[in-house]
C-alpha cells in the first residue's frame, strides 16, 4: 500500500498551537505517511522541516474576517491540494479550517479539524455569530473527525456547534522535554535578585484573556508580604497597557522578557510558574512547568484543571480573581516543603501522561481508521 499523504494546514501561529504541529509532523511515521504543511513560519522552522522530510508550502491565512485575504489564502490552500494530492487533509485552528475546509469543497479528501481554543461566539455580535455558527455547521457535516485538545474543548465545541460528541475526541497536546537543557537564562545573576527572593515566571501571549493584569494586581496585593520577582514572557497587543500599569502601581519587581525562542531556558531558571488566564484549551505553557519539576498556579479555565489536581499536584485558583491569586502566590511562597510537593508530584503526572507517543499513537490511528473509510 501506498504512503497516506497527510497535508496539515495552520495559520501564522506561536505558541501552543505551533509547538502541537511541530511535534506531530516530527513525530508521525515516515515511512507510513507522506505529510506536508501549509504554513507561513519562519525560515528556519520551514527549513528545519523540510530537512526533515516534510513538504513545506507557503500559505497566508489571515487572523479575523478579511474577504481578499481569506480568498487569496483558499486559492493557495486548492493549488497545493491540486499538487500534493493528500488522501487526508488537516487543519489546526478555527480560523484555517474555516477557510480551508471551504478550499477542501469538491475534493475527495477526508478532512480532520483540531480545535485549540474555545469558540469565541460570546463575543461576537449576533450577526457575526449566526454567520459563523452556520457556515461551522454546515462545514462540520462534511468533516470526519473533530479533534479538540482537552475534555472541556471538547465539550464547548460539541454544545456550541450542536456536534454529537462522539464525532469529537480528545487528543492531548504532548510536552517534548528536551533530553538537555541549554544553559539557563540565569535571570537571578542578571537582575542582581538577592537568593531569599523566589522567581515567578509567566508564559503568555499578551492579550486580555490571558490575564496577566490578574497577576500584576496580585503582586500589588502582596507588596511587602512575600520576596518575589516576577518575569513575564511572551508579546501581544495588551503588552503597553500591562507596562502601565506596572509603572501606575510603582511595582519595581517585574520584568518584560519579550517573546522567547526556547522556553525551557526560561522555565529552568525561575521557581513558580503562574498562568492566571481566562480561556486556555489546553495550558501547554503549564504542562511544560510541570514537566521540568516548576510547582505551579493556575486558573480554573478549560483544560487546565484536566491538568493541575488542586493540591495534589499545583494550585488552582478562580480566574479573574487577584485576591485569590494572591494568597496562593503567598501560600506557596512561604512553604518550601508544598512548592517540592507539587514539583516532584507534578513532573510525574506530566511524564506519565502527555507523552508524545501517546498523541501520536492516537493520531496514527485516526489516519489508518480514516484511510481504510
Amino acid at each position: 500500500m501506498e504512503k497516506t499523504r497527510v497535508l496539515h494546514v495552520v495559520r501564522e501561529a506561536e505558541g501552543g498551537m505551533k509547538k502541537h504541529l511541530l511535534s506531530l509532523l516530527n513525530g508521525l511515521d515516515k515511512d507510513k505517511y507522506q505529510l506536508a504543511v501549509g504554513c507561513s513560519f519562519d525560515k528556519k522552522t520551514m527549513d528545519d522541516l523540510i530537512k526533515d522530510g516534510v513538504s513545506v508550502y507557503s500559505v497566508n491565512i489571515c487572523d479575523g474576517i478579511n474577504f481578499k485575504k481569506d480568498f487569496a489564502a483558499l486559492k493557495e490552500i486548492r493549488a497545493i491540494i491540486d499538487d500534493f494530492k493528500p488522501h487526508i487533509i488537516h487543519f489546526h485552528g478555527a480560523k484555517a479550517s474555516l477557510v480551508g475546509r471551504l478550499a477542501s469543497l469538491g475534493y475527495n479528501l477526508k478532512i480532520v479539524v483540531t480545535v485549540h481554543n474555545f469558540p469565541n461566539y460570546n463575543n461576537m455580535n449576533k450577526v457575526k455569530k449566526y454567520f459563523y455558527l452556520t457556515i461551522n455547521k454546515r462545514l462540520n457535516k462534511k468533516t470526519d473527525a473533530v479533534i479538540a485538545v482537552s475534555y472541556a474543548l471538547k465539550k464547548a465545541v460539541a454544545d456550541e456547534e450542536n456536534m454529537p460528541p462522539d464525532k469529537v475526541r480528545v487528543v492531548y497536546n504532548c510536552i517534548d522535554v528536551p533530553q538537555i537543557i541549554k544553559e539557563p537564562l540565569k535571570l537571578r545573576e542578571k537582575y542582581g535578585i538577592a537568593s531569599d527572593t523566589l522567581i515567578i515566571g509567566c508564559v503568555a501571549r499578551l492579550i486580555p484573556s490571558k490575564g496577566v493584569q490578574d497577576l500584576i494586581e496580585a503582586l500589588n496585593i502582596l507588596r511587602g508580604k512575600v520576596k518575589a520577582f516576577v518575569f513575564i514572557a511572551g508579546d501581544g497587543p495588551y503588552k503597553e497597557h500591562l507596562k502601565d500599569m506596572v509603572r501606575d502601581l510603582k511595582l519595581d519587581n517585574v520584568e518584560f522578557l519579550g517573546f522567547i525562542e526556547d522556553i525551557f531556558n526560561f522555565l529552568s531558571s525561575i521557581d513558580i510558574f503562574v498562568l492566571p488566564s481566562h480561556s486556555e484549551g489546553f495550558g501547554i505553557s503549564v504542562a511544560e512547568a510541570m514537566a521540568l519539576g516548576v510547582p505551579v498556579i493556575a486558573t480554573d479555565v478549560g483544560g487546565i484543571p484536566e491538568i493541575v489536581r488542586n493540591d495534589e499536584n499545583g494550585i488552582i485558583v478562580k480566574s479573574e480573581a487577584p485576591n485569590d491569586l494572591a494568597n496562593a502566590i503567598e501560600i506557596l511562597a512561604l512553604n518550601e516543603d508544598l512548592r517540592n510537593k507539587f514539583s516532584k508530584k507534578g513532573k510525574e503526572y506530566i511524564l506519565s501522561n502527555f507523552s508524545r507517543e501517546k498523541m501520536i499513537n492516537e493520531l496514527e490511528l485516526l489516519y489508518d481508521e480514516l484511510r481504510r473509510k
